[in-house]
């Protein structure tokens, strides 16, 4: 894959102008034309000219954003609904005119904005299939080679010969997706297109969008599904207010972006986050850092110290091998209780975390959060299918009538693979008094594939129909599956295989 930039954004702003009323959109503009034709830069001309901008405001909605993407990039962008993203990647498409800066695009785009953009409503189907690739670039002779596959892609049936006007939102975006997908762009712009189709047709996009990537098509990919943003993305921008607040990889983006919803939309909130992920972690993926702070509690596990990647392979390997001996000399009590000590220590130092994002704390903390094996041993290495308990302990600052305790599970591209918590699964827990510390215990199997993959908790309430977080922590533990057999996928099943002859 070459290097080279295919997309360059520089210092772009886009304002929009707002009348104070529809009279407005011709007099203020006629104020301004007498005001500077007729009088100058005179004391009438000003004076119109104030009365002439009273009649309209302007917003900006994107303000001075910069980035460069390039060739075979997968590009998230994420924010909350007014951020910019669809303003913006309607100005990298070149369907809206900028109000100041440059972009410079290099390849052919094919772009899926806002549901028909592109679409003549009075043509048919196949009438804009051809259109389509045409403003593309491709010949007739190459649409019509393509044009079969294009309507399987659609699946849309007959109504391939009808006027788009007679479509459905979801037959829309199949269409369009189904002509992206058949021009070879060497950019692809989504705009949230995905999310409107049925489960069937977004894994077929999800799949199309894979081989896009494998074959070094270039992605600019909105969404509000941060699962795919990490799935499909190699790096990410958070856009808030039109400007670009934070970009790095996906999975530390979707961490800002939650703690941004979560917070009621105040980004000064995330200054020290953003300050401390681009002290040098920005761009790099989550490894093992420092260690959970907590005080010691009777019942968990002290906290553990700071430890190296290279110092945590170490203890990994020793760990093994005093297991393995362990297990082979088991007729020895007296090897068997100095494998025992020895086991019990080296479980401390590997009970690291990764590079966790929290936030929250002031109502109540999650104290402490340790992994333990079926013997109630701290470990952070497992092997697959393995009953594990994730234990925390939590203190109450205030009165908690119903809260609610969570667990989630990621692998290393940020994508959860499990995630459940005490109101979802029907388990509610009791009540907080204010001062109150309690333990709580996720017991499963852990019944995934060789990996690595990161634990996060959460403590949160409702107050009436909003949802306060009390304290969150993101990614606060690695651990390593290993497999028993050659299974492979996401998760393991442990089927039983059976087979008998039938006559």
């Amino acid at each position: 894959m070459s290097n080279a930039i295919v997309i360059s954004v520089n210092n772009i702003s886009k304002a929009y102008r707002i009348w104070q009323t529809p009279a407005s959109r011709l007099t203020s503009p006629l104020l301004a034309g007498v005001g500077r034709v007729v009088f100058g830069d005179t004391v009438p001309g000003r004076a119109l000219a104030r009365r002439a901008s009273s009649g309209y405001r302007d917003f900006r909605a994107l303000k001075d954003i910069s980035f460069e993407v390039r060739r075979g990039e997968a590009v998230g962008i994420i924010g909350r609904n007014g951020s910019g993203k669809s303003t913006l990647l309607q100005i990298i498409a070149g369907t809206l005119q900028l109000t100041s800066g440059s972009v410079r695009v290099n390849g052919r785009v094919a772009a899926l904005l806002e549901l028909g953009s592109g679409f003549n409503l009075e043509f048919t189907g196949r009438e804009n299939v051809f259109l389509n690739c045409a403003i593309l670039g491709l010949t007739r002779e190459e649409v019509e080679q393509r044009f079969d596959a294009i309507a399987a892609f659609a699946d849309i049936g007959d109504f391939i010969n009808q006027p788009v006007r007679t479509y459905s939102s979801g037959m829309v975006v199949r269409l369009a997706f189904a002509v992206a997908a058949h021009v070879d762009p060497g950019i692809l712009i989504v705009d949230e297109a995905l999310s409107v189709g049925d489960a069937r047709f977004q894994l077929k996009c999800a799949r199309a969008i894979d081989r896009f990537i494998e074959r070094g098509v270039t992605l600019l990919f909105v969404s509000h599904d941060a699962s795919m943003v990490k799935r499909l993305c190699s790096r990410a921008l958070l856009l808030e207010g039109g400007r670009v607040l934070y970009a790095g990889i996906p999975n530390d983006v979707v961490n800002l972006y939650s703690k941004l919803m979560a917070d009621g939309g105040s980004a000064e909130a995330l200054a020290s986050d953003i300050a401390a992920l681009q002290g040098g972690q920005a761009e790099s993926h989550p490894t093992v850092a420092a260690a959970i702070a907590a005080p010691a509690t009777p019942g968990l596990a002290a906290a553990p110290p700071t430890a190296t990647e290279s110092e945590i392979d170490t203890l990994r390997l020793r760990l093994k091998a005093m297991e393995t001996v362990w297990r082979s000399h088991l007729h020895k009590p007296e090897l068997a209780q100095r494998v025992e000590k020895l086991l019990q220590n080296e479980r401390l130092h590997v009970q690291a975390s990764g590079k966790e994002f929290s936030y929250g704390g002031e109502l109540g903390r999650i104290l402490d959060l340790v992994i333990l094996d079926a013997d109630g041993q701290p470990r952070t290495w497992f092997n697959s299918g393995e009953p594990v308990t994730v234990r925390t302990l939590v203190e109450a600052a205030e009165v908690f009538p119903e809260p609610i305790f969570s667990l989630t599970i990621k692998n290393t591209a940020g994508v959860e693979i499990y995630a459940t918590n005490t109101l979802y699964s029907k388990q509610p827990a009791a009540a907080m008094a204010a001062g109150a510390r309690r333990e709580m215990e996720f017991s499963f199997g852990l019944n995934l594939m060789p990996g690595h993959y990161f634990v996060s908790v959460g403590f949160t309430h409702f107050v009436g129909e909003e949802l306060v977080v009390i304290h969150r922590r993101y990614d606060a533990v690695k651990i390593e599956v290993h497999g028993t057999d050659r299974t492979y996928g996401i998760a393991n099943l442990w089927a039983k295989i059976t087979s008998r002859n039938v006559s």
